[in-house]
């Protein structure tokens, strides 16, 4: 398995300078509301794309005692590896651009989330519980991320394919525009926005498939995802044997509304994914809270178990303050990851007794303000 052996922080939040030694299995930080309990696994998430669990803007998360910048120092002991050590810490641009910077055993490298010495990370956070119940991009950004731990380059083509819609938007905003260039556009629009489908279908096909064949032995209640929109059911339609030409068509008959409009009317910019609970056949946005958070949990043990079986990698797990509606279900979940998987988890909570079902399986840690006790 791989795991992180210790975290050292630097100026990071509250928790200012400190050096956390984690167990490979669960780890549970326990304390109140505002000690530094998600300031600890925020700090793990920032190794990932992005600006980690709580998207906060990298120049704001340095200790407020201190005007030199943060950095996150982590051991990760990557299976039949030797330890590598990560660096992650940020730089400010003559612009005044805040940009990520991550060395590994001291070198700096350029295309660092395409390498294997990254690892996949998992996160499960509150807001999340919202999933069903908010705007289609929430969704999309989740299915993306589960996306990219399979396929890392699938945020470069989000990056572009974004660029591209901007781009034709400029162009159609134009009163005499050049056709050959919108049509050169429009090409690579198709061309990204097919891959990007293709590799969402693909990843909603594996997460279906790994329900229907291993959570039903597990007793584990049973989901069925459905990617739905526009181009996602052209692309599935059989009869569209030639579906670029199809996507390209309705871009060009799309030129006028946009036009007028703004956006892009057809992509998978537009898509949207539906989750049938199987156990009561209702959809996800009609289950109830602990419900939909049961869901949700149970669609990360799947991307684990996929990426442990299909990938050969292990990935670490970030549950924040996972125990409202901690039920006999949602416990037998987080179990599962722990007692099945046998993979690193991170929790945090605010009443050891709610944990006591890992007693002798975890690590447990105490957050106080900001100082990490074991």
């Amino acid at each position: 398995m791989s795991y992180i052996s210790s975290i050292r922080l630097n100026n990071f939040r509250n928790l200012g300078n400190q050096e956390v030694n984690l167990s490979n299995l669960a780890n549970i930080f326990i304390g109140p509301n505002g000690a530094g309990k998600t300031n600890l696994i925020e700090s793990v998430s920032l190794i990932s794309p992005g600006r980690g669990l709580k998207k906060e803007i990298l120049n704001k998360i340095s200790n407020f005692n201190s005007k030199d910048p943060w950095v996150i120092h982590l051991k990760y002991n990557k299976k039949n590896m030797p330890v590598l050590e990560i660096a992650c810490t940020y730089e400010v641009s003559k612009t005044g651009t805040n940009t990520k910077r991550i060395l590994i055993n001291g070198n700096k490298e350029k295309k660092i989330f395409e390498q294997e010495s990254i690892p996949n990370l998992i996160w499960f956070t509150p807001d999340m519980e919202r999933l069903f119940n908010g705007s289609p991009s929430l969704r999309r950004n989740f299915i993306d991320r589960i996306v990219f731990s399979f396929d890392k380059k699938i945020l470069i083509e989000l990056n572009s394919y974004t660029k591209l819609l901007r781009e034709r938007k400029k162009i159609l905003e134009t009163n005499n525009f050049d056709e050959n260039w919108l049509n050169e556009v429009e090409n690579k629009i198709v061309l990204l926005g097919t891959s990007i489908i293709k590799k969402r279908i693909h990843t909603i096909y594996l997460l279906n498939e790994i329900f229907d064949k291993k959570f039903e032995s597990k007793k584990l209640n049973n989901c069925n995802l459905n990617i739905t929109g526009y181009i996602e059911e052209l692309y599935l339609d059989r009869k569209n044997i030639n579906f670029e030409e199809v996507y390209l068509d309705e871009l060009k008959k799309s030129r006028n509304s946009d036009r007028f409009k703004g956006g892009c009317s057809v992509g998978p910019h537009k898509s949207d994914f539906k989750v049938l609970f199987k156990k009561n056949k209702i959809y996800a946005e009609y289950c109830s809270t602990g419900q939909q958070k049961e869901i949700i949990l149970n669609i990360l043990l799947c991307q684990a178990y996929a990426l442990i079986e299909k990938n050969n990698t292990s990935p670490i797990v970030l549950l924040d303050e996972i125990c409202s509606h901690l039920d006999e279900t949602t416990r037998s979940i987080l179990l599962y990851f722990i007692e099945w998987l046998k993979i690193q988890v991170l929790m945090t909570g605010n009443d050891e007794k709610l944990f006591s079902f890992l007693s002798k399986k975890a690590k447990f840690f105490y957050v106080k303000d900001g100082i990490v006790n074991y």
